[in-house]
């Protein structure tokens, strides 16, 4: 395992202690998970950054992990310095979003955004904060739904990708990947995904449901179904 992106929909306790056991894992090789994670909790979409399973457990026993979760994780060297500020990651009110793979016609999408008004942060351009401000513009501007957002991102990006957002409005989580990796898996009523199928198996035994289609595939849900989420084209 080096980095991927994973989503949570409606965690139980024992998602947190999979992310402990992989801690664990990780440690004999000497290395450590660097895990940046957002989640949808009381209204909104609260960010906690860490090295430490064991403090990120005892921090959310006190207030429990939220119905929808989404994350960025690598493996470290033991020691490393808190390089947080490099994870793909970025929120702005009500919408997180996470990253990986590569948008080649990102700087067009960039210059389109400043157009319409957005700064991005220290000219860094980073491509979380970039997805996160398109989102933004076409539930906000365009006035589309998560679901037909999603559909318009996904045919305007072009490269090989797999990204996730949060909408805390409606609570909603939306996986979209195209020409990239993207698996997953259910256990009892939480479904995970993951672009990296090492970490799932820690958290589901249910087979896995691999995807890496030129065609983008698309999965969206809100917190309020009960089953596993279905592909929208």
């Amino acid at each position: 395992m080096t980095e991927g992106i994973f989503g949570i929909w409606n965690p139980t306790p024992n998602t947190l202690k999979c992310f402990e056991v992989m801690g664990d894992v990780l440690a004999k090789d000497n290395t450590q998970l660097e895990l940046g994670i957002y989640t949808r909790r009381d209204g909104g979409i609260q960010s906690q950054y860490c090295f430490d399973m064991q403090r990120l457990l005892s921090d959310w026993q006190k207030q429990p992990l939220g119905d929808l979760s989404i994350a960025f994780f690598r493996s470290t060297p033991i020691g490393s310095v808190d390089l947080s500020h490099l994870i793909p990651r970025y929120s702005i009110g009500n919408i997180a979003v996470t990253y990986l793979g590569f948008i080649y016609n990102l700087p067009q999408i960039q210059d389109k955004l400043t157009c319409y008004g957005y700064q991005f942060d220290d000219n860094t351009r980073n491509v979380a904060e970039t997805l996160c401000y398109l989102l933004d513009h076409y539930l906000e501007f365009n006035c589309l739904s998560p679901v037909e957002a999603m559909q318009v991102m996904m045919r305007e990006l072009k490269g090989s990708f797999a990204f996730m957002a949060l909408v805390a409005g409606g609570k909603w989580l939306l996986v979209g990947s195209r020409d990239y990796p993207l698996a997953i898996g259910k256990n009892n009523r939480t479904v995970y995904f993951a672009t990296d199928t090492e970490i799932l198996a820690h958290f589901s035994k249910s087979k896995f449901l691999i995807s890496k289609k030129t065609k983008p595939s698309i999965f969206c849900a809100t917190s309020f179904q009960k089953e596993i989420l279905l592909p929208v084209s």
